[in-house]
């Protein structure tokens, strides 16, 4: 009897090729031939699900954003409000190969939005749910004490959310020794949440 072939794993499969060939050669370099070679199938198996490279790059970028999604959701079951806090905000940075990885990924993929709306609309989804969680963050440490109370949740989430973006993009370029980017990083954003803290409030 013949083995039935797993759909969706063979779609991610297919977009962990692309995710290769955009880090190694661009996205120019992406095709649906490129990237049957990359996956070591036929050219006629990834056009049977992907068509298209626009269709190809939707799938692989919509699919970096909700593998981050996913290890958000992990570390809500933690108990220490700021712990929670600081390991939410760290999935959006480039602390370690894998998520330094997407983030490239997601700057070479800019360059591709202004003629691709489904990629904009991607970009869109992700970027609000960044805002998002910056917002989320910043209530629950408000009703647990760890905010002033008097602060300004809009305000403040504009300011963490421009905090976060502006920390992953200088760890992207910068060219230091990575475990020092990686710890400046890091105390960049833990000052920036204690800084927020009621007077008196230390760590």
């Amino acid at each position: 009897m013949p083995k039935l072939i797993d759909h969706e794993h063979r779609k991610e499969e297919i977009a962990e090729s692309v995710w290769r060939v955009i880090l190694r050669e661009g996205v120019a370099a992406v095709s649906v031939r490129t990237v049957a070679a990359e996956a070591g199938l036929a050219v006629g198996s990834v056009r049977h699900v992907f068509p298209s490279k626009a269709e190809l790059l939707e799938f692989s970028m919509a699919l970096v954003h909700e593998r981050a999604r996913l290890r958000v959701q992990r570390h809500i079951g933690m108990h220490d409000p700021r712990e929670i806090a600081e390991a939410v905000l760290h999935e959006f940075l480039p602390l370690d190969d894998t998520r330094r990885a997407e983030m490239e990924l997601d700057v070479a993929i800019i360059a591709e939005m202004p003629a691709h709306q489904g990629l904009r609309t991607i970009r869109e989804k992700a970027h609000q749910g960044i805002r998002g969680a910056c917002h989320s963050v910043l209530l629950h440490l408000r009703d647990t004490g760890e905010v002033r109370p008097e602060a300004d949740l809009e305000l403040e989430t504009a300011r963490l959310h421009a905090l976060v973006d502006g920390l992953a993009l200088h760890g992207l370029v910068d060219e230091g020794d990575r475990t020092v980017v990686r710890d400046r990083t890091v105390r960049v954003l833990a000052e920036h949440l204690d800084s927020l803290r009621p007077p008196g409030q230390g760590r």
